[in-house]
């Protein structure tokens, strides 16, 4: 059996785009009768662990996996010293449906990429409900690199 790597290795080289359809059945109706309550963190844990297995080398590529995800369309809002603030179009989000599992894969990412404890949040945008915003913050004082 070949090993998670791998696999994404291998459904990336098949080069499938996954329907419009097939993405709302999964996101939309299967996912939150299975997860139930847990929903958002368990999705939150599951974007944390895709970030860990997809290889998305560069700040600059994060666009191009989330389109490829069918996640949609990330653009980089505000950046500071600590904190990344993203905006995220999703025109095949509903308007109740969490966001948690792009948080999630941002959150990991940044962790990965800046070397301390990351968490991120999502907000949404109330005029356009297929808008989000997402936050990103990363404690300075909580290096992952232990001294």
């Amino acid at each position: 059996m070949k090993n998670k790597k791998q696999w994404i290795d291998t459904v990336e080289e098949m080069n499938v785009d996954v329907s419009a359809f097939s993405n709302h059945l999964l996101r939309h109706v299967l996912l939150p009768e299975l997860l139930g309550e847990e929903e958002e963190s368990l999705l939150y844990w599951a974007g944390k662990s895709i970030a860990r297995k997809v290889n998305v080398e560069n700040f600059e590529d994060l666009p191009a996996f989330f389109e490829k995800a069918n996640w949609g369309q990330l653009t980089l809002v505000k950046e500071k010293r600590n904190e990344r603030i993203f905006e995220l179009i999703s025109p095949l989000m509903h308007h109740n449906r969490p966001f948690t599992l792009e948080c999630g894969f941002l959150a990991c990412w940044t962790e990965m990429n800046e070397g301390f404890i990351t968490e991120a949040t999502s907000e949404l945008k109330k005029k356009n409900p297929c808008t989000c915003r997402i936050i990103v913050r990363w404690d300075l004082k909580d290096s992952l690199i232990q001294e």
